[in-house]
């Protein structure tokens, strides 16, 4: 429900920002906005793992994942 309200309020891109020890997020609800994300990143953007995910695929069911995190994951 909040990510639709954000779509609908600020349409193809929205950054949420003052998020407390956290950098800004920012949310592309079309695929030309993905683009044009991807497009004006710098050199080396900062792309935060997800420590659970990464938890879950590594530990918890390394039985199934093996070495493969998959793009999600790393």
């Amino acid at each position: 429900k909040v990510m639709l309200s954000l779509r609908e309020k600020y349409r193809k891109i929205v950054r949420v920002g003052g998020l407390l020890n956290h950098p800004d997020l920012i949310f592309a609800f079309s695929g030309s906005a993905i683009e044009t994300v991807f497009r004006r990143e710098e050199v080396l953007p900062h792309r935060p793992s997800m420590p659970s995910l990464s938890h879950y695929k590594h530990t918890l069911r390394a039985d199934f994942f093996g070495d493969t995190a998959g793009v999600i994951g790393v």
